[in-house]
C-alpha cells in the first residue's frame, strides 16, 4: 500500500519496558472514567484531547510528557519527520496511548483527515496483533499486516486516506503460518492537529 512502512525493533527492549512504567504510572481514562468514560477500553491523551463521543478535540493539554521526548527526537533523526517545526507547526501534536487487552479491538476507520494531519506514527508494545487495511471504495482490496512489539508504524499517502485500518477482537490470529495469541498491547499514536 502505497505510503505504509513498519519500522521493526524501532525502540529497543528496556525502552519498552521503561515506557510501559512510565505509562502505567499515569493516569488512565475508559471504562467509566472521565474524559472519555463510555470507552470500552483504558486510554491516555497527551498534548490534545479527543473525545470519541463528539468526534474532536476538545482541549488543548499542553506539552507532551517528557517520557516521550526520546520518541520525537528519534523520528527527527530517523528522518520519520524531516524535523518538529515543519511537521508539527506550533507543536500541535498529540498523543493517544491506548490498552488492549485480549479480545479487544478497533473497527475500520480512517482518521478524520479535517482534525488531523497527513502522518499517523503508531508504536506497539507489549503484543504483536495483525492490522487490517480495506480500500474505502473497494472492500476486496485488502491488505493484513503484523504489528510485532517495539515496531512502528507509519501511515501516510494513501494508506492514510484511501483505506481503512481496523484490528479484529480475535485472540488468536494466524500470520503465514505463525499463529499469534493476544496478551495486553499498548499503542501510542502521534498525529498532527490541522
Amino acid at each position: 500500500i502505497d505510503g505504509l512502512f513498519i519500522i521493526e525493533d524501532f525502540i529497543s527492549e528496556q525502552e519498552e519496558f521503561e515506557l510501559i512504567n512510565s505509562i502505567d504510572l499515569s493516569e488512565w481514562s475508559g471504562n467509566g472514567i472521565p474524559p472519555n468514560p463510555e470507552m470500552r477500553r483504558r486510554t491516555q491523551h497527551y498534548g490534545y484531547e479527543f473525545s470519541y463521543r463528539y468526534r474532536k478535540v476538545v482541549q488543548n493539554l499542553g506539552a507532551l510528557p517528557n517520557f516521550l521526548d526520546f520518541l520525537i527526537k528519534r523520528f527527527v533523526e530517523q528522518k520519520i519527520i524531516q524535523s518538529v517545526e515543519q511537521e508539527y507547526p506550533n507543536m500541535c501534536i498529540m498523543c493517544i496511548i491506548n490498552e488492549y487487552q485480549a479480545g479487544q479491538g478497533i473497527m475500520p476507520h480512517t482518521d478524520s483527515p479535517e482534525i488531523f494531519g497527513p502522518v499517523i506514527l503508531s508504536l506497539s508494545m507489549l503484543s504483536s496483533c495483525l492490522m487490517k487495511f480495506t480500500h474505502i471504495q473497494d472492500s476486496s482490496d485488502q491488505s493484513i499486516i503484523l504489528l510485532r512489539p517495539r515496531s512502528l508504524l507509519v501511515m501516510t499517502k494513501s494508506s492514510r486516506f484511501v483505506y481503512k485500518h481496523s484490528i479484529s477482537k480475535d485472540a488468536i490470529e494466524y500470520y503465514n503460518g505463525e499463529e499469534i495469541t493476544r496478551g495486553r498491547r499498548v499503542s501510542l499514536t502521534f498525529r498532527t492537529i490541522v
